[in-house]
């Protein structure tokens, strides 16, 4: 079976991204909602401003501004037993 690690994504110290692992589910139709949130949030940003981001003329903090965190699901893994990560079966459970 494969599981879904469900990382949380929030700004991090001088800038940068910090991921938590937050859940895991094995329910490929949870994981895919979860990444097409990411898609639209801050998937959209970072790919409508990847240059910018690299030559500093747009900060990655800009996002953050009107958004707390995102999360992403696409890490799979094979056993989460020694993880310690709830189970999600529902996005709502984040």
């Amino acid at each position: 079976m494969k599981y879904y690690i469900i990382s949380k994504i929030e700004l991090g110290e001088d800038e940068s991204l910090k991921f938590t692992d937050v859940g895991q589910t094995d329910d490929v139709n949870v994981s895919n909602e979860i990444n097409e949130g990411y898609d639209s949030t801050l998937g959209k940003f970072t790919g409508e401003n990847r240059t910018k981001l690299e030559l500093g003329i747009v900060k990655i903090s800009t996002f953050f501004e009107t958004t707390d965190y995102v999360n992403e699901a696409r890490t799979m893994v094979e056993n989460v037993d020694n993880l310690n990560l709830n189970a999600i079966t529902n996005v709502s459970e984040l």
